[in-house]
């Protein structure tokens, strides 16, 4: 293949040459622009669009950390009625969730586990706002797993007071 296109060069006239190069060498600038240059054009274009909207995201978590430092750095108010499982058990109680609640057991260093086996979601987090409001407990951490019914869940979580 080599040698063909050798020979096929050498045949060609110095005017033909001149303007197979040139013809080739615009072929090469064409699809270098219509590869090349213009996705990038196009790339850059939408960088440039979504920009603001990612400073606004980044000033946005910036603001987030400070609120969480802020929060992290506040006093705990001191829990009021007894211990921490005491509590808890009292606010289900009061939302009407101790019921859907298999079991409260304390745990070392003012950490309560609690495991409701069947309960729906949008109660969970109500009752988890409230004893967050109330008496500043927060969750440790939490597995939960979807059920069958829809709004449904199994949580097994670590709650932790001041």
């Amino acid at each position: 293949m080599k040698k063909q296109l050798i020979q096929f060069w050498r045949s060609r006239a110095p005017r033909e040459r001149l303007v197979l190069a040139g013809g080739s060498a615009l072929l090469v600038l064409a699809l270098g622009y219509a590869y090349g240059w213009l996705p990038m054009q196009r790339e850059a274009a939408q960088l440039r669009q979504a920009l603001p909207q990612l400073r606004a995201q980044a000033r946005q978590l910036q603001q987030d950390a400070l609120e969480v430092g802020r929060l992290k750095a506040r006093p705990v108010p001191a829990q009021q009625g007894g211990s921490l499982a005491a509590v808890i058990d009292q606010r289900a109680k009061a939302i009407g969730l101790r019921e859907r609640i298999e079991s409260i057991t304390p745990q070392d260093d003012g950490r309560v586990q609690v495991v409701l086996p069947d309960v729906a979601f949008d109660a969970w987090l109500g009752w988890l706002g409230d004893l967050q409001a109330s008496h500043a407990v927060r969750v440790e951490s939490a597995r939960i797993e979807a059920r069958d019914e829809p709004g449904m869940v199994r949580i097994d979580a670590v709650l932790a007071g001041g």
